[in-house]
């Protein structure tokens, strides 16, 4: 199945901010797909993972693989960046 990005000009971008733990991640994801009109249905749907654990994720009660944070936030234009502290 093909992803669809979502791509910066479609929507307003929210600005940068730092992640604490995978819950604000969660927050960002929910916030951000909620934002662009898409059903989670829909989304676990483009992104081949199951509903509920999607609800879960976006809740910040369950703990995923990096791989699927990636791909949730590569759909939905949610860029990341790792920088090393000082």
């Amino acid at each position: 199945m093909a992803h669809r990005r979502i791509h910066d000009d479609e929507q307003d971008v929210p600005r940068r901010r730092q992640l604490l733990d995978a819950s604000d991640l969660g927050e960002m994801i929910r916030s951000r797909r909620e934002q662009l009109g898409i059903a989670q249905l829909e989304l676990a749907s483009m992104a081949g993972i199951d509903p509920g654990n999607l609800s879960k994720i976006e809740r910040g009660n369950r703990r995923s693989h990096l791989d699927t944070y990636l791909k949730l936030c590569g759909i939905l234009g949610i860029d990341l960046f790792a920088e090393a502290r000082p």
